[in-house]
């Protein structure tokens, strides 16, 4: 039970920061353009900004996609196979996922010590913080794809609504 509410905290979390993330991006290119098109005088440092922001939110909403198994071939295996059989398919997948996932998130934090002392063009801000998206992103997926190989292990289903 305590378990179950801390995954729930953990996901609301985590859907909260998408929403954060993608209004941000949107005010940003939105400033972008009017400074751009309206004023004449365009941000410098705007489309450095979305990017970055755009990668996180690559990574965390890929965690989020594993979570609520939204992804386009467990979908169509779904409507395949019997559940007996797509059971079976769910768990190997998760496991192979889970192994390429430990792969990036050691790569990932070893990059981290090799860029902390680059500096971004426009902001000036370490790389450190736009790369740490891709360990920090692989750590969700995996405790996400943890999460689902349990619950198909016990034959159960992970609640596939969003709550924010």
């Amino acid at each position: 039970m305590l378990l179950r509410k801390c995954f729930e905290l953990m996901d609301r979390c985590v859907n909260w920061f998408l929403a954060i993330l993608m209004a941000a991006m949107v005010v940003i290119i939105a400033a972008q353009v009017w400074y751009r098109f309206v004023l004449n005088d365009p941000l410098s440092w705007s489309e450095e900004a979305g990017r970055y922001l755009f990668v996180w939110i690559s990574f965390v909403g890929a965690a989020a996609g594993v979570r609520y198994q939204i992804h386009l071939g467990i979908d169509l295996m779904d409507k395949l196979l019997p559940p007996d059989a797509y059971r079976v398919v769910v768990i190997v997948v998760n496991l192979l996922i889970q192994i390429f996932l430990l792969v990036i998130i050691y790569w990932g934090f070893k990059i981290l010590g090799i860029v902390q002392f680059q500096e971004s063009p426009s902001m000036h801000l370490s790389m450190r913080y736009p790369y740490m998206a891709v360990p920090v992103g692989s750590i969700l997926m995996l405790i996400n794809s943890l999460r689902v190989t349990v619950a198909a292990i016990r034959n159960e289903t992970l609640d596939k609504e969003v709550r924010v």
